[in-house]
């Protein structure tokens, strides 16, 4: 059993929105859902804390439409990280041994991934465990300094703070931690705002961490891919293209002919049975189900249909 945070409470300025930023749709739903969709089989609702500022309300609205067993954490004031995931501290179930953090705009993060994270946190009874990932091109992200054995934690060391040595390192920060619970809220009373933001830096709790002796160790995830923010509207379309690749894989990998996956999308939600045979530009969306030897011809557009086995849908349909 663990506790999972989510900061959500960011304003999505370069996104250019009147919205929160984990508001903002993604193909067919809020990027927020996204991610409470992926990880929903490995954490329980009750013990998820979404932190909201911005258009709080509206993000609040959404998530609990799905989920109505969350709770939902303020914070008014927009003090950094640290701060976000200190107003949990009245609320959080101290029970539960640890306390996943994650943030709100990384929508591809999935069950398995966490599942993962978890079990190398227990078995190297750490204190902390910390995300990490390999980029080609680090630049603007904070390094993950190892020490001499490669399995423990030193610090992280922002791009601005980081000597020449250090920004050749290609591991970075993830911003997804694993932390005991009452250590957690501990080492946060001691972060100090020594920045020019003014900020309380969850980061922050590595080095104070570090001077504890505690025990701290990064967890490498090669996918870099899965753990993507998103900050602008390059990395929304960006990662619109992910998803409707892999779904567009699956299927092909499951007996499914597509004649032009460049011209193909189709949403994770649907279902498509072997020797079905898809036609360039098709939409398919929602909850729509193809049977098996169906045929859905040239400028399709199906929301939420369900089709009969062998049927031919014919071009420029639109349900």
């Amino acid at each position: 059993m663990f506790n999972t945070i989510i900061l959500a409470a960011g304003k999505g300025t370069r996104l250019k929105t009147e919205s929160s930023k984990v508001a903002v749709e993604l193909i067919n739903k809020p990027i927020i859902l996204h991610l409470l969709d992926n990880i929903s089989n490995c954490t329980i609702p009750k013990d998820t804390y979404l932190i909201i500022g911005h258009m709080g309300e509206e993000v609040s609205e959404i998530v609990k439409s799905k989920y109505p067993e969350t709770q939902f954490v303020w914070q008014r004031e927009q003090l950094g990280t640290g701060h976000a995931v200190a107003q949990v501290e009245p609320v959080i179930n101290m029970k539960n041994d640890s306390t996943l953090i994650l943030a709100g705009d990384v929508p591809l993060v999935n069950e398995e991934m966490i599942k993962n994270f978890f079990e190398y946190h227990d078995d190297q009874k750490s204190d902390i465990t910390v995300l990490t990932t390999k980029i080609d091109d680090p630049k603007g992200y904070g390094r993950i300094i190892r020490d001499a054995s490669f399995n423990r934690l030193i610090k992280i060391v922002e791009e601005k703070d980081a000597d020449e040595t250090e920004k050749k390192i290609c591991e970075i920060n993830s911003g997804i931690y694993l932390v005991k619970t009452a250590l957690l809220f501990n080492l946060l009373k001691d972060i100090k705002p020594n920045n020019t933001q003014n900020e309380f830096y969850l980061t922050d709790i590595i080095k104070i961490g570090n001077e504890r002796h505690l025990s701290i160790h990064p967890y490498l995830f090669n996918e870099y891919e899965l753990l993507r923010g998103i900050n602008s509207r390059h990395d929304l379309s960006s990662i619109a293209q992910y998803i409707y690749k892999s779904s567009i894989e699956k299927h092909l990998s499951n007996g499914v002919t597509i004649l032009s996956p460049e011209t193909t999308f189709i949403e994770p939600e649907v279902e498509i049975e072997k020797d079905v045979i898809i036609e360039p530009f098709v939409h398919l969306k929602g909850k729509t189900t193809i049977k098996q030897g169906s045929r859905v011809c040239s400028h399709v557009y199906l929301k939420d249909y369900a089709s009969k086995p062998e049927e031919i849908i014919k071009a420029y349909f639109k349900n």
